[in-house]
Protein backbone atom coordinates (compact mmCIF):
# COMPACT_ATOMS: atom_id res chain seq x y z
CA UNK A 1 0.00 0.00 0.00
CA UNK A 2 1.23 3.49 -0.85
CA UNK A 3 2.45 5.57 2.07
CA UNK A 4 0.52 8.69 3.10
CA UNK A 5 2.69 11.66 4.02
CA UNK A 6 1.52 13.13 7.34
CA UNK A 7 4.07 15.95 7.56
CA UNK A 8 1.69 18.68 6.42
CA UNK A 9 -0.99 17.71 8.94
CA UNK A 10 1.21 16.66 11.88
CA UNK A 11 4.19 19.00 11.55
CA UNK A 12 6.53 16.00 11.84
CA UNK A 13 8.13 13.89 9.06
CA UNK A 14 5.76 10.94 9.47
CA UNK A 15 4.17 8.48 7.06
CA UNK A 16 1.19 6.15 7.37
CA UNK A 17 1.49 2.92 5.39
CA UNK A 18 -2.03 1.71 6.11
CA UNK A 19 -0.92 -0.29 9.14
CA UNK A 20 1.48 1.80 11.20
CA UNK A 21 3.35 5.10 11.53
CA UNK A 22 6.82 5.38 10.00
CA UNK A 23 9.59 7.98 10.04
CA UNK A 24 13.28 8.07 9.20
CA UNK A 25 13.97 10.85 11.71
CA UNK A 26 11.43 10.53 14.53
CA UNK A 27 10.83 7.40 16.56
CA UNK A 28 8.72 6.58 19.62
CA UNK A 29 10.32 5.53 22.86
CA UNK A 30 7.67 2.84 23.21
CA UNK A 31 4.77 1.40 21.19
CA UNK A 32 1.81 -0.15 23.00
CA UNK A 33 -1.15 -1.91 21.42
CA UNK A 34 -4.41 -1.74 23.34
CA UNK A 35 -6.27 -5.04 23.08
CA UNK A 36 -9.84 -5.72 24.15
CA UNK A 37 -8.71 -7.15 27.50
CA UNK A 38 -6.97 -3.82 28.23
CA UNK A 39 -10.12 -1.75 27.67
CA UNK A 40 -12.94 -4.17 28.50
CA UNK A 41 -13.75 -2.39 31.80
CA UNK A 42 -14.61 0.78 29.87
CA UNK A 43 -16.93 -0.79 27.29
CA UNK A 44 -20.70 -0.66 27.11
CA UNK A 45 -20.81 -4.44 26.69
CA UNK A 46 -18.23 -6.14 28.89
CA UNK A 47 -19.03 -9.63 27.59
CA UNK A 48 -17.38 -9.02 24.23
CA UNK A 49 -14.28 -10.82 23.00
CA UNK A 50 -13.69 -8.84 19.80
CA UNK A 51 -12.33 -6.83 18.11
CA UNK A 52 -8.97 -8.02 19.37
CA UNK A 53 -7.20 -4.67 18.82
CA UNK A 54 -8.61 -1.22 19.58
CA UNK A 55 -5.72 1.16 18.92
CA UNK A 56 -1.97 1.67 19.00
CA UNK A 57 -0.24 4.34 21.07
CA UNK A 58 3.19 5.62 20.04
CA UNK A 59 4.75 7.12 23.16
CA UNK A 60 7.32 9.93 23.38
CA UNK A 61 8.14 10.60 19.72
CA UNK A 62 11.47 12.38 19.22
CA UNK A 63 14.49 12.57 16.91
CA UNK A 64 18.10 11.71 17.66
CA UNK A 65 18.86 15.28 18.77
CA UNK A 66 15.88 15.10 21.17
CA UNK A 67 14.47 18.37 19.84
CA UNK A 68 11.07 17.77 21.44
CA UNK A 69 12.42 16.72 24.83
CA UNK A 70 14.79 19.70 24.85
CA UNK A 71 11.74 21.92 24.38
CA UNK A 72 10.15 20.26 27.43
CA UNK A 73 7.58 18.50 25.25
CA UNK A 74 6.14 15.00 25.26
CA UNK A 75 4.54 13.97 21.97
CA UNK A 76 2.39 10.85 21.66
CA UNK A 77 0.48 9.53 18.66
CA UNK A 78 -2.68 7.42 18.50
CA UNK A 79 -3.67 5.18 15.59
CA UNK A 80 -7.14 3.62 15.59
CA UNK A 81 -8.56 1.60 12.72
CA UNK A 82 -12.33 1.65 12.10
CA UNK A 83 -14.29 -1.09 13.85
CA UNK A 84 -17.17 -1.83 16.20
CA UNK A 85 -17.18 -3.38 19.65
CA UNK A 86 -20.70 -4.75 19.56
CA UNK A 87 -22.75 -1.64 18.84
CA UNK A 88 -20.11 0.72 20.26
CA UNK A 89 -17.51 2.36 18.05
CA UNK A 90 -13.89 1.60 18.91
CA UNK A 91 -12.33 4.18 21.21
CA UNK A 92 -9.39 5.02 23.44
CA UNK A 93 -9.32 4.44 27.16
CA UNK A 94 -10.34 7.46 29.23
CA UNK A 95 -7.25 9.29 30.49
CA UNK A 96 -6.71 12.35 32.66
CA UNK A 97 -3.88 14.69 33.60
CA UNK A 98 -4.62 16.50 36.84
CA UNK A 99 -1.99 19.25 36.68
CA UNK A 100 -1.17 20.20 33.08
CA UNK A 101 -3.20 20.90 29.93
CA UNK A 102 -2.85 18.67 26.88
CA UNK A 103 -3.16 19.62 23.23
CA UNK A 104 -4.58 17.29 20.57
CA UNK A 105 -4.68 17.50 16.80
CA UNK A 106 -6.30 15.12 14.31
CA UNK A 107 -3.79 14.41 11.56
CA UNK A 108 -5.71 11.74 9.64
CA UNK A 109 -9.35 10.66 9.52
CA UNK A 110 -11.89 11.92 12.00
CA UNK A 111 -14.45 10.96 14.61
CA UNK A 112 -15.78 12.12 17.95
CA UNK A 113 -14.17 13.20 21.21
CA UNK A 114 -15.75 13.20 24.65
CA UNK A 115 -14.36 15.46 27.38
CA UNK A 116 -15.59 15.20 30.92
CA UNK A 117 -14.91 16.74 34.30
CA UNK A 118 -16.74 14.77 36.94
CA UNK A 119 -16.32 15.86 40.55
CA UNK A 120 -19.71 14.79 41.89
CA UNK A 121 -23.28 14.20 40.62
CA UNK A 122 -23.96 17.92 40.99
CA UNK A 123 -20.55 19.09 39.74
CA UNK A 124 -19.94 17.65 36.32
CA UNK A 125 -19.45 18.78 32.73
CA UNK A 126 -19.50 16.75 29.54
CA UNK A 127 -18.53 18.00 26.08
CA UNK A 128 -18.65 16.37 22.67
CA UNK A 129 -16.45 17.40 19.77
CA UNK A 130 -16.91 16.21 16.20
CA UNK A 131 -13.40 16.23 14.74
CA UNK A 132 -11.72 15.74 11.39
CA UNK A 133 -8.27 16.14 9.88
CA UNK A 134 -6.86 19.48 11.04
CA UNK A 135 -9.07 19.74 14.13
CA UNK A 136 -7.24 21.04 17.20
CA UNK A 137 -8.48 21.09 20.77
CA UNK A 138 -7.32 21.60 24.34
CA UNK A 139 -7.93 19.22 27.23
CA UNK A 140 -7.68 21.28 30.43
CA UNK A 141 -6.15 19.72 33.55
CA UNK A 142 -8.69 17.66 35.43
CA UNK A 143 -10.62 16.65 32.30
CA UNK A 144 -10.87 13.08 31.08
CA UNK A 145 -10.73 12.45 27.33
CA UNK A 146 -11.90 9.60 25.13
CA UNK A 147 -11.43 9.59 21.34
CA UNK A 148 -13.84 7.55 19.22
CA UNK A 149 -13.43 6.51 15.59
CA UNK A 150 -16.94 6.89 14.21
CA UNK A 151 -15.82 6.62 10.59
CA UNK A 152 -16.28 3.12 9.25
CA UNK A 153 -13.83 3.40 6.39
CA UNK A 154 -10.98 5.53 7.73
CA UNK A 155 -8.25 5.19 10.34
CA UNK A 156 -8.12 7.88 13.03
CA UNK A 157 -4.65 9.26 13.77
CA UNK A 158 -4.16 11.92 16.45
CA UNK A 159 -1.20 13.67 18.02
CA UNK A 160 -1.06 14.53 21.75
CA UNK A 161 1.27 17.25 23.01
CA UNK A 162 1.99 18.12 26.62
CA UNK A 163 4.70 19.18 29.02
CA UNK A 164 7.16 16.36 29.62
CA UNK A 165 6.32 16.80 33.31
CA UNK A 166 2.66 15.96 32.72
CA UNK A 167 1.57 12.72 34.36
CA UNK A 168 -1.37 11.13 32.58
CA UNK A 169 -3.25 8.14 33.92
CA UNK A 170 -6.09 5.86 32.88
CA UNK A 171 -9.28 6.73 34.76
CA UNK A 172 -12.96 5.81 35.16
CA UNK A 173 -12.60 2.04 35.04
CA UNK A 174 -14.75 1.86 38.19
CA UNK A 175 -17.43 3.76 36.22
CA UNK A 176 -17.04 1.64 33.06
CA UNK A 177 -15.68 4.61 31.16
CA UNK A 178 -17.09 8.01 30.29
CA UNK A 179 -20.63 9.07 31.22
CA UNK A 180 -21.79 8.57 27.62
CA UNK A 181 -21.13 5.93 24.97
CA UNK A 182 -21.14 6.56 21.23
CA UNK A 183 -22.79 3.75 19.31
CA UNK A 184 -23.95 2.79 15.82
CA UNK A 185 -27.69 2.28 15.59
CA UNK A 186 -29.73 2.03 12.39
CA UNK A 187 -26.61 3.02 10.43
CA UNK A 188 -26.34 6.27 12.42
CA UNK A 189 -24.11 7.62 15.17
CA UNK A 190 -26.01 7.87 18.44
CA UNK A 191 -25.13 8.74 22.03
CA UNK A 192 -26.38 6.76 25.04
CA UNK A 193 -26.00 7.30 28.78
CA UNK A 194 -23.69 5.17 30.88
CA UNK A 195 -25.99 3.70 33.58
CA UNK A 196 -23.09 3.60 36.06
CA UNK A 197 -23.57 7.37 36.49
CA UNK A 198 -26.72 8.04 38.49
CA UNK A 199 -26.70 11.75 37.65
CA UNK A 200 -24.82 13.44 34.81
CA UNK A 201 -25.30 16.68 32.92
CA UNK A 202 -26.44 16.81 29.32
CA UNK A 203 -23.70 16.96 26.71
CA UNK A 204 -22.60 20.48 25.79
CA UNK A 205 -20.92 21.82 22.67
CA UNK A 206 -17.69 23.87 22.67
CA UNK A 207 -16.89 26.82 20.46
CA UNK A 208 -13.46 25.45 19.57
CA UNK A 209 -12.65 28.45 17.35
CA UNK A 210 -13.00 30.78 20.33
CA UNK A 211 -10.97 28.49 22.60
CA UNK A 212 -8.13 28.27 20.07
CA UNK A 213 -8.13 32.04 19.63
CA UNK A 214 -8.11 32.63 23.40
CA UNK A 215 -4.98 30.48 23.72
CA UNK A 216 -3.16 31.85 20.65
CA UNK A 217 -3.47 28.69 18.55
CA UNK A 218 -3.62 29.16 14.77
CA UNK A 219 -6.04 26.81 13.00
CA UNK A 220 -4.06 26.15 9.79
CA UNK A 221 -0.57 25.42 11.13
CA UNK A 222 0.16 22.15 12.96
CA UNK A 223 0.36 22.74 16.71
CA UNK A 224 3.82 21.24 17.09
CA UNK A 225 5.18 23.69 14.52
CA UNK A 226 3.60 26.63 16.32
CA UNK A 227 5.11 25.60 19.65
CA UNK A 228 8.61 25.00 18.26
CA UNK A 229 8.58 28.34 16.43
CA UNK A 230 7.49 30.34 19.47
CA UNK A 231 7.88 28.41 22.70
CA UNK A 232 7.25 31.49 24.85
CA UNK A 233 3.85 32.06 23.26
CA UNK A 234 2.81 28.66 24.59
CA UNK A 235 4.36 28.92 28.04
CA UNK A 236 0.95 28.10 29.53
CA UNK A 237 1.41 24.47 28.44
CA UNK A 238 4.22 24.10 30.97
CA UNK A 239 2.44 25.69 33.91
CA UNK A 240 0.38 24.00 36.56
CA UNK A 241 -2.82 25.69 37.58
CA UNK A 242 -6.56 25.97 37.02
CA UNK A 243 -7.83 26.17 33.45
CA UNK A 244 -11.25 25.62 31.91
CA UNK A 245 -13.36 26.37 28.88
Amino acid sequence: MAKTNLKQSSGLPLFFNGESLLSEEYHPKEISTIHIENIILQLLNQDLDCPETFYTKYKAFDNQAQDLKNNNLRVNMYLMKPNLAGIEFVKTKATKCSSFPRLFEIVYGGGNVLLQKYISPIQNKVYRLQVRKGSKFIVPPGYSICMINTRQASTLIAIEISSKKALTRVVLEDKHGMSYYIIRKNAKVEIVRNPAYKIVNDIEEINTNKVLKDWNITKKTPIIKQILRNNEKFDWIFKKGPMDF
